[in-house]
């Protein structure tokens, strides 16, 4: 439990810095090529739900934060020996979905704005990818130290 609670908590760090500097970097991007002073990279509903942008900003970083921590709880399915690796993948798939869904539909509102959608589903259909290699190569070891021991029990 002490592990998975530290995994979780550098994994809302990370990802809430991510957050932060990919946002950052849109801001700056924008406000640049267009001259936009007044852009902020968030959906105006998302905004509208706090008292200032400077609050829905920060509401957001914590929102990429809990995503992440959620991935990383997730990935402790992949240390289940009795699972397979199908069921691994998803359950994964469901327990994280359950979470960043409800964010990116009903609190960033990116059905509304189909570029923020796409890049957004893809962000997340790399990091199912990502996960699901990890979680074979997981498998992978695991059948091979099996081998290696059957095969010493053989001689």
């Amino acid at each position: 439990m002490k592990l998975l609670m530290k995994r979780c908590g550098q994994s809302f760090g990370i990802s809430a810095i991510c957050g932060l500097l990919v946002n950052l970097l849109i801001e700056i991007g924008v406000r640049f090529a267009t001259g936009d002073e007044g852009f902020v990279p968030l959906a105006p509903e998302f905004v509208a739900f706090f008292p200032s942008k400077t609050i829905a900003m920060e509401v957001n970083i914590l929102l990429y934060g809990v995503i992440g921590a959620v991935f990383a709880a997730a990935a402790y399915v992949y240390e289940q020996e009795r699972l397979g690796y199908i069921w691994q993948n998803f359950i994964y798939f469901l327990v994280t979905s359950v979470v960043w869904i409800p964010i990116v539909i009903l609190v960033w509102q990116l059905q509304r704005y189909p570029q923020a959608l796409i890049s957004t589903l893809a962000g997340f259909a790399g990091t199912y990818v990502i996960m699901s290699y990890a979680g074979y190569r997981i498998t992978k070891k695991d059948v091979d130290r099996i081998n290696r021991a059957l095969a010493q029990e053989v001689r």
